[in-house]
């Protein structure tokens, strides 16, 4: 029997589907196949569809008897190149995996399957009259299994976190096919190692996820969004300063560059912010309680004034403006990478060395790279940044990336020089794997590369990817 048929006993025929039975054409089977980088064809023959946990485990223990390789598919939204599928690997979509499965009022969290989109986690927490607070421009088509699998961060880390800080429990199914489960709808469990910890980040490379019980919270009674407009980088982490020592609760604290704004102005439509440029633009987010918050807003805005430290700034009037203001963040990636070539970097810094890294990143491109432009925004909040290299108009795509090989260990070198890390919140994948010296030691990559082998003895889960 041939290994369609012996999954398709497994799981159902309506289950599968392969690249020559015609159930899905061709540009669709190959998208499950890939991530959104542009540096790998997607080349694999089944793509699988389960619809749980035992469906999952079923899957895995025929890969494992049969030495086959499998890419848990998700989302497909990162630029690591962790869901690419490129030599002959099993495609394992949660996408069916996508049903609300509990809600608990009194620790008040919610347990999905893990093919979740991100947004409808965030419906059905609303439903019930909370919030699950990690949120970032892919909410509407990443899964919220492949946002654990990655820790994903988003806009709202320097509030709440990472989202390794909002999930209790978790069910996993591992190398072998054995079903795990960790915790659950407690909070205190202090019966030796918190296994689960280990699945969030590791880029499906120790099981898939399938299960995942998450904790919600209040949702805030309303928010303010300022837009500053400042002309030099270190006044951005002044403004952050004084946001930080504000009663006010920071929500999110952004920053982007006049060519990013310039970008989301002509792919987006949307109107310039202020009647004149400026080199740099924050967009920060408060919450507001109670009615003397909004006092308190207006004191921080005055000795922002004072201190001499933007040279515009425009509060949201309504709900539209709000929008309008955050549009500008959040159409950044969109707009580059519909109107150029790009090759991007996220990475971290402490926030102290950040102008003194933007500046090294910005000479070292002049002298040995003439022509790049770099595109700079992130959240400034967490020391994220986001370091988009945009291809010249009159160099060819091939010429470009080849000479990105050759810029990033250079820029990697200058992370490592500043204390930062090459990987903020989109992974390793496939991209950064033989960079990884630059933020882990030796000897933690031996420990990695051991931890692995305990979750997935065949090395069949995601091969290639960090490692």
């Amino acid at each position: 029997m041939t290994i369609e048929g012996q999954i398709a006993d497994l799981i159902g025929t309506e289950n599968i589907i392969s690249r020559t039975n015609g159930k899905m054409d061709e540009l669709t089977f190959n998208s499950y196949g890939v991530d959104r980088t542009k540096l790998y064809q997607a080349n694999y023959d089944y793509l699988l569809f389960p619809r749980n946990t035992l469906d999952v485990s079923k899957i895995v223990k025929y890969a494992y008897d049969n030495n086959i390789a499998i890419v848990p598919s998700g989302g497909r939204t990162g630029y690591a190149g962790g869901a690419i599928a490129k030599d002959k690997e099993i495609v394992v979509s949660l996408s069916k995996m996508d049903k609300t499965i509990d809600f608990d009022p009194f620790l008040v969290s919610l347990t999905v399957e893990a093919g979740m989109i991100t947004q409808n986690v965030h419906k059905v927490a609303e439903e019930h009259g909370y919030v699950f607070p990690v949120d970032f421009a892919a909410t509407g088509s990443s899964h919220i299994g492949g946002n654990i699998a990655t820790n994903a961060g988003g806009v709202r880390v320097v509030r709440y976190g990472l989202i390794r800080n909002w999930v209790l429990g978790m069910k996993v199914v591992v190398g072998n096919g054995e079903i795990l489960e960790f915790n659950g709808n407690i909070l205190k469990n202090n019966t030796g190692y918190d296994l689960k910890h280990l699945f969030m980040g590791s880029e499906g490379t120790l099981g898939i996820i399938t299960e995942v019980t998450l904790k919600l919270t209040n949702i805030p009674r309303d928010t303010n969004v300022v837009l500053f407009a400042t002309d030099d980088f270190s006044k951005i982490l002044e403004v952050f300063k004084i946001c930080s020592k504000s009663p006010l609760p920071l929500m999110a604290y952004e920053f982007l560059t006049d060519r990013c704004l310039d970008k989301v102005i002509h792919h987006l439509g949307v109107n310039n912010p202020f009647e004149n440029r400026h080199p740099y633009y924050i967009l920060v987010e408060f919450e507001i309680r109670e009615e003397k918050d909004n006092e308190h807003l207006e004191t921080l805005l005055n000795d922002i004034f004072a201190e001499e430290l933007i040279s515009d700034g425009s509060i949201a009037q309504n709900s539209t403006q709000k929008k309008t203001f955050w549009k500008y963040r959040e159409g950044i990636s969109e707009s580059l990478s519909i109107l150029h070539t790009v090759h991007k970097n996220d990475i971290s810094l402490p926030l102290r060395e950040m102008k003194s890294f933007i500046e090294a990143m910005e000479s070292l491109l002049k002298e040995k790279y003439p022509g790049f432009e770099i595109a700079l925004f992130g959240h400034v909040g967490d020391g994220n940044l986001h370091l988009n290299i945009l291809k010249p108009s009159d160099m060819k795509d091939e010429d470009f990336f080849s000479s990105c090989k050759k810029v990033d260990p250079e820029m990697f070198s200058l992370i490592q020089k500043h204390g930062g890390s090459i990987s903020a919140e989109h992974g390793i994948g496939l991209l950064k794997k033989d960079f990884l010296e630059f933020s882990r030691s030796p000897s933690e990559i031996e420990y990695m590369r051991q931890i692995k082998k305990v979750f997935d003895p065949k090395g069949i889960f995601n091969p290639g990817k960090v490692f």
